[in-house]
């Protein structure tokens, strides 16, 4: 499984690194790709990421999902009509869609939340007028994966495992990081 993950500056730092980590741990391939074509993208938090790609060079047939972390980056992505056309050909061609926090506003504004079970940071809602919102940590609606928030990341890409590679790979991951291990 092959995922970008779209990166503006005021990316979550948590939410795009903890998730990526995590899901590389099963052996997903998660690449960084600027959507301002911009080398490197600075977080919320001041992380610096050297990018793997830029937006301007790959295909939505180079990958089997997208991953569209929070943050303040969330406005820039939902009035970046190449990330909006880009997104929107992931959900044409039945791929997966992964966003986490205010990630899945970018969804929403483009209505593949529509009368779809997802989570999301608390005061996004407006921009999924017609979704139906879970207070979870992380929700599946078909080939759509939605997390909270920064505190939710181990559950969200945990979900993500889970829907492609299986619920054995997802406990072991688990297992592996310890989640909740102390509980």
């Amino acid at each position: 499984m092959k995922i970008a993950c779209l990166l503006a500056d005021g990316f979550e730092d948590i939410e795009a690194i903890g998730t990526t980590a995590i899901l590389r741990r099963s052996g997903m391939i998660v690449d960084y790709v600027s959507v301002v074509n911009e080398p490197t993208q600075t977080g919320s938090f001041g992380t610096k990421i050297i990018v793997d790609r830029l937006m301007k060079d790959i295909s939505v047939d180079d990958y089997q999902g997208v991953f569209i972390p929070g943050g303040r980056q969330a406005s820039t992505l939902r009035q970046h009509p190449e990330v909006l056309k880009f997104v929107s050909s992931f959900a044409q061609k039945e791929k997966w869609l992964f966003a986490i926090c205010a990630g899945p506003t970018v969804l929403g504004v483009l209505g593949l939340l529509d009368n779809c079970e997802y989570t999301s940071f608390p005061t996004t809602e407006e921009f999924m007028p017609k979704g139906i919102k879970l207070n979870k940590a992380a929700v599946r609606c078909g080939k759509i994966i939605t997390g909270a928030g920064a505190g939710a990341v181990t559950e969200f890409a945990l979900e993500i495992i889970r829907a492609i590679e299986g619920k054995e790979k997802a406990e072991q991951i688990k297992e592996r990081i310890l989640f909740r291990a102390f509980e």
